[in-house]
């Protein structure tokens, strides 16, 4: 697949395909054809085998292919109000700073919409020696196709499984196909880099789920869980409690309020009785 084929002269890239010329307009990500970032540094709350003692080499990248009402990071996906344009060189070069100070690895976070341009950059900084791995941080809201063409230029999946339910991926995210869209992603995912494998306790290869367990919502914790459960066997799994109400959630009469202690004990007591998953399970805070 030549993916510059997705871009031009319309973008096709993700499953909204929205089909705007993004080297004049901006597509439904709120951003063009060039890469933005909002900010890059070693960051250290990442699950164990990703942050390590080093930190993980993590890149934010400004705007998103969804619109979630409760998006904890908004400022920069959704009202992008602090980031800047660079070229793919300079994406290179943050990079192998991030390498020579020590990180585990490269960490994109919401890469999907810049994820030629990503790809060009990965190319360069590794014919300049970059040897870590690549994490692809995603809502997993990804085509099938591009999951494919990033096999040679991705070694771990750091992917989110949000929802099962259409009604309500479409009233949180904006997006009816989310589960649809997702399901097959994380299943190329799985099927391209396996379950995950460390060295030292820190991830070299492989596939971690991350969930967001939302209050009012945990039939659909439930669902998702037994989805990977029977479907992706053996993965890791990462559940996060650290839900709190942010950006238009707060106006939300569903969702805003943090997580009930209640609700934690009952997905925790759920999560003990999967099968087929291992993983992280983030400690409960009010």
């Amino acid at each position: 697949m030549k993916i510059n084929n997705l871009i031009k002269p319309k973008c096709r890239l993700c499953p909204k395909e929205c089909n705007i010329g993004r080297d004049t307009h901006k597509g439904l990500c709120k951003t063009e054809n060039r890469i933005e970032i909002a900010s890059y540094n070693l960051h250290f709350g990442e699950e164990p085998p990703i942050s390590g003692q080093n930190g993980s080499g993590t890149i934010f990248f400004a705007g998103c292919n969804l619109s979630c009402i409760y998006c904890q990071n908004y400022p920069i996906s959704q009202l992008k109000s602090a980031y800047r344009q660079i070229s793919e060189d300079e994406l290179a070069d943050i990079m192998l700073n991030l390498e020579s100070r020590g990180a585990h690895n490269i960490n994109l976070v919401t890469p999907s919409h810049f994820v030629h341009l990503i790809c060009k950059s990965i190319d360069t900084a590794k014919k300049r020696g970059l040897e870590i791995p690549i994490v692809y941080n995603t809502s997993s809201y990804d085509k099938e196709e591009i999951i494919n063409f990033l096999n040679d230029y991705v070694d771990i999946y750091l992917a989110d499984l949000k929802y099962t339910d259409s009604s309500i991926s479409k009233q949180l995210s904006g997006i009816p196909d989310y589960f649809e869209v997702a399901a097959k992603a994380l299943s190329v995912m799985y099927k391209t880099k396996g379950v995950l494998k460390t060295k030292n306790g820190i991830a070299q290869k492989g596939l971690i789920v991350r969930h967001l367990v939302l209050p009012n919502m945990l039939e659909n914790t439930k669902k998702a869980l037994n989805w990977l459960s029977k479907n992706l066997p053996g993965v890791h799994i990462s559940i996060m409690y650290q839900y709190f109400p942010a950006y238009k959630a707060l106006k939300s009469d569903i969702i805003n309020r943090k997580l009930s202690y209640k609700e934690y004990v009952e997905v925790s007591d759920f999560v003990q009785n999967l099968k087929n998953l291992k993983g992280f399970e983030q400690e409960f805070s009010q």
